[in-house]
């Protein structure tokens, strides 16, 4: 292998695929990127076994030799960083070694046999549809926050995809709230599929989802899921276990219902956090005719008490829930409106977006 490349248009894949580099080398082989030459092309791809990345970027000077080659991602990636901006970057391999030079420098740096690089396999495929960038971008992260970071329930290590009915809908749980978008997909009618990505593979592939005007390829077999965009391939494992019937979390909308402006509810949320519990972050919800108020306290007997004044004429209702699950909500939303149903004391509260694109639905169980 011998090329030479810009150190602009080299970084671009190289820091596209940095996070997926296993650090902690529990196989040697894992702290390299593979870099692939050819066709004026140049690949560069990270792996940990469970989630592999690849991107890619033309390549417009001349490729002497292509070929493939490994290389430790973190030394690569600060030696290219490093280099001046603008200049242009050799890269060959010379008995066993690669050699990167630009300018006056020179990096010799160990390798290891790209023919002991785990590569993804991906079988055929149950199910391929297509979605805009953006929409996907917009279902994650609009639900990710809900993928609890270890759970001893493998199951809500990841968020839920389900095809059906022409529509994709994501799904997110850690127990205690869960949180749901749904948006029409280009699958066939009659498709159906339910498949668990890993938290890891969905935040990998949150920050390749741009704000560009393309779509995305999704490919789904039983093991694996592919994700093909601009620039990028993301293959991730699948959780194989059963995710639990989230039609039985949802409660139906309760009787007691109010639109609230979300910038409002948020900032009353934060005043009156300042004194709640560390531990349990809890407020007291009063809802009464025409008011709001919301009520936190602590060990040292401080307490913070805000009213927001709403339109409701229902029955009064006393409950407590945890404040940071609001707050989650309302910062990956964007509607000047929400609308909360409840029902009673026990049962969980609902709050949708009022006049969003998108349909969203969040969940969140009391305090008890």
């Amino acid at each position: 292998m011998r090329f030479k490349i810009q150190r602009e248009v080299l970084l671009k894949p190289l820091q596209l695929v940095s996070g997926v580099v296993e650090r902690k080398q529990t196989l040697p082989i894992l702290s390299h990127v593979l870099l692939d030459v050819r066709d004026q092309q140049l690949t560069v791809v990270a792996t940990d076994i469970e989630v592999e990345l690849q991107g890619s970027i033309a390549v417009d000077t001349e490729i002497k030799q292509g070929g493939s080659i490994t290389i430790s991602g973190k030394k690569f990636l600060d030696i290219c960083r490093a280099i001046p901006e603008g200049d242009e970057i050799e890269i060959y391999d010379e008995n066993n070694r690669i050699i990167i030079v630009s300018g006056r420098s020179r990096f010799t740096l160990a390798t290891l046999p790209a023919s002991e690089f785990p590569r993804f396999q991906m079988q055929d495929g149950i199910l391929e549809f297509t979605i805009p960038q953006q929409i996907l971008r917009s279902l994650i992260e609009q639900t990710v926050f809900a993928v609890p970071q270890q759970d001893i329930r493998q199951y809500l290590n990841g968020l839920l995809l389900e095809i059906k009915d022409g529509t994709i809908q994501v799904i997110a749980t850690d127990g205690h709230r869960l949180a749901l978008g749904s948006s029409a997909a280009s699958v066939v009618d009659n498709s159906f599929a339910q498949i668990i990505v890993p938290r890891k593979g969905v935040v990998e592939l949150l920050k390749l989802l741009g704000d560009a005007a393309g779509d995305a390829v999704i490919s789904l077999n039983n093991n694996n899921i592919c994700i093909k965009g601009p620039g990028f391939v993301l293959f991730s494992k699948l959780i194989n276990t059963k995710f639990p019937n989230y039609n039985k979390i949802i409660p139906k909308h309760g009787d007691k219902h109010f639109e609230i402006s979300r910038e409002e509810f948020k900032q009353a949320l934060t005043r009156v956090g300042v004194l709640s519990t560390e531990l349990f972050r809890s407020v007291r919800f009063q809802l009464r005719a025409g008011s709001l108020r919301l009520i936190t306290n602590n060990p040292e007997q401080e307490e913070a008490i805000e009213d927001i004044t709403i339109d409701y004429n229902g029955e009064d209702l006393d409950t407590m829930f945890n404040i940071s699950y609001f707050l989650d909500i309302m910062n990956c939303i964007s509607t000047e409106k929400l609308a909360v149903f409840l029902k009673d004391a026990e049962s969980g509260v609902i709050i949708e977006e009022v006049g969003g694109e998108d349909n969203f639905l969040y969940v969140i169980m009391p305090i008890k």
